[in-house]
């Protein structure tokens, strides 16, 4: 039985569901459809192409204009996630987290307005609420089946200027979708890696920014995925002026952080020599393993199956098979699970499969030091 999403109320940290990071949300209110609206559907830009198993992105836009409020929103509408379930909860959370925007303006405008006797003229009305899609992976094999796509919301209430926010939602495109995490990304010690970066990004441009506003990301960081990296974000505000816009910090997700990715593999102790096994990383950042040679060294038998393109591993009560081309990787005929790559045959012959593979699937250790993938 496939799990159940728990629809939490859209609070002051409404964002955190089942997908998204975000900044500071607004005061609750009431979801109600606004009033004269209009509705279309319209694709939100060539990064959301469909192919390669990609997921489809369009946006359905709300409008409206009154004395009082404005309304120009852009609403993503996921379509093609392998998990429909998973997709239809995060669809309607992202438009009821939209809807919920536009009542709390209305409703100011509504209370601003009273205090002002109904007078708009003393007030900078319309009050307004606008926002902007933008697809930074696909959900696709060349995104490493990872979905990342953030709105911009600007509310204006009077002022200078809107405040924008921005929201971002990282999702695993699986049989059994689930939240991308920075801790997913970069391993237990994401924040300290993370948080060097972007000290070291900010000490080159200090007077960019706010003086010590920087201590470290936190639990809840807004972050994409974009071309293998990790894009940590900033709101205007967070850590810089509102004229500096939103800060954005790219750092690779194979490398955790460090200058390159490993190189080298040592399996059981022993350190292969580039003939034995060689390593090599995807565009979107995923280190691949020689199955056989890695596998055999941890004491696992290969046997291939030609006419399925599978090779199956036994090792006492443990079995699993990989098939060339799938992402989904079994163990003692459990559910499948998605690693983000599937299996693929080289020029030279051998499998490779994703480094997680020998950590979720056969429960070996696998660590990163220095240059060398280190498999026990």
């Amino acid at each position: 039985m496939k799990k159940s999403f728990k629809l939490l109320t859209l609070g002051l940290a409404g964002s955190c569901l089942l997908a998204a990071s975000t900044g500071t949300s607004y005061a609750n209110s009431a979801l109600q459809a606004p009033a004269a609206t209009s509705v279309a559907a319209e694709p939100v830009s060539a990064q959301a192409s469909v192919k390669n198993g990609a997921v489809q992105v369009t946006t359905k836009e709300i409008k409206e204009d009154s004395p009082e409020l404005s309304v120009d929103l852009q609403i993503p509408v996921i379509q093609g996630m392998k998990d429909t379930q998973y997709q239809d909860e995060l669809n309607d959370i992202i438009y009821r987290h939209a809807m919920k925007d536009v009542e709390a303006v209305r409703k100011q405008a509504q209370r601003d307005l009273a205090a002002a006797n109904g007078s708009a003229s003393e007030l900078a009305m319309p009050y307004s609420v606008d926002s902007i899609v933008e697809v930074s992976a696909s959900g696709g094999q060349e995104d490493a089946n990872r979905l990342s796509l953030r709105v911009v919301t600007s509310v204006y209430t009077g002022g200078a200027h809107g405040m924008p926010r921005v929201d971002t939602y990282n999702v695993l495109n699986a049989e059994e979708a689930q939240k991308i995490e920075l801790k997913d990304l970069f391993g237990d010690n994401y924040k300290a890696i993370i948080d060097k970066q972007i000290s070291q990004e900010i000490a080159k441009h200090p007077d960019d920014f706010f003086e010590d506003a920087f201590s470290g990301i936190t639990d809840t960081q807004s972050f994409q995925i974009r071309d293998g990296k990790a894009v940590i974000v900033f709101s205007p505000y967070d850590i810089a002026p509102y004229a500096a816009g939103i800060q954005e910090f790219s750092i690779p997700i194979a490398q955790g952080g460090n200058s390159s990715a490993p190189s080298s593999l040592v399996v059981g102790g022993e350190a292969l020599s580039a003939k034995q096994g060689s390593l090599y990383t995807t565009a979107a950042g995923t280190t691949m393993v020689p199955l056989r040679v890695a596998a055999e060294k941890l004491g696992f038998q290969l046997k291939w199956n030609q006419e399925q393109w599978a090779a199956e591993l036994s090792k006492g009560a443990v079995w699993t098979s990989v098939y060339k081309g799938k992402d989904a990787y079994t163990i003692n005929k459990m559910a499948p699970v998605s690693l983000g790559e599937a299996a693929v045959i080289k020029e030279d012959g051998n499998m490779y499969v994703p480094a997680s593979f020998f950590s979720k699937i056969l429960k070996a250790d696998v660590t990163v030091t220095g240059d060398q993938l280190v498999i026990k």
